[in-house]
């Protein structure tokens, strides 16, 4: 028979690639992973490298805990709303005793006020305080009054005001909370942070009231 030469390029061309092929498998004869294209087992084409049925089946339970984590009732939401009022009447009360330049245990204080309920804030907006509500808005006009009220003062007159401010805001943010929006909460991680934060007013209610002793 008669061997053409394209027919033996054919042949060793064949024979080079088995070899190849059959380099690439390992000691226990297993094909390398690179001669085949990794395959989800649950045989979706698309699914994402490393993932599995139980990741995606925690990252729903993630996703689900968020959503309970957020105020469902409009009440809840209101209750949220006022306690950012507080707290935007707490942040900016401690702005301007510091633009009125007062001094130690009072500036202090006023530093204190600042940055936990700008953290407090955050926290209430992220579970779905309604800053629109009525009983919000209510809130936060009662504060910028106050804030008018205390801006006309200047001194020792200013340090001393402040403080008997913070005495009676706190005072009455405990009682708002424990007559209201503690009340008005139904989702266990709203209820929670209405809880924890109450506990925080009563220590700066105790604060304040030191303060104004030793005045």
């Amino acid at each position: 028979m008669r061997i053409t030469f394209p027919r033996v390029v054919a042949t060793l061309a064949l024979a080079l690639a088995v070899s190849a092929c059959n380099e690439r498998r390992d000691a226990s004869g297993d094909v390398a992973a690179g001669d085949v294209p990794a395959v989800d087992p649950t045989g979706r084409p698309d699914a994402v490298e490393g993932t599995t049925d139980s990741t995606v089946a925690a990252a729903g339970q993630d996703a689900a805990a968020d959503a309970a984590a957020v105020a469902s009732a409009p009440a809840e939401r209101a209750a949220l709303g006022v306690l950012n009022a507080i707290n935007d009447h707490e942040i900016a009360a401690g702005g301007q005793a510091f633009a009125k330049q007062v001094e130690g245990e009072v500036a202090d204080y006023a530093r204190m006020m600042i940055d936990p309920h700008s953290e407090n804030r955050r926290q209430t907006t992220a579970l779905g305080a309604d800053a629109a509500a009525e009983k919000a808005q209510a809130q936060q006009q009662k504060g910028q009054a106050e804030l008018a009220r205390l801006d006309a003062m200047t001194g020792d007159a200013y340090a001393q005001a402040y403080v008997a401010a913070m005495v009676k805001g706190h005072t009455e943010a405990l009682a708002t909370l424990d007559g209201e929006l503690i009340p008005a909460a139904t989702t266990p991680a709203v209820r929670d942070h209405l809880t924890r934060t109450r506990e925080h007013v009563a220590a700066n209610l105790e604060r304040a009231k030191a303060l104004a002793s030793a005045r």
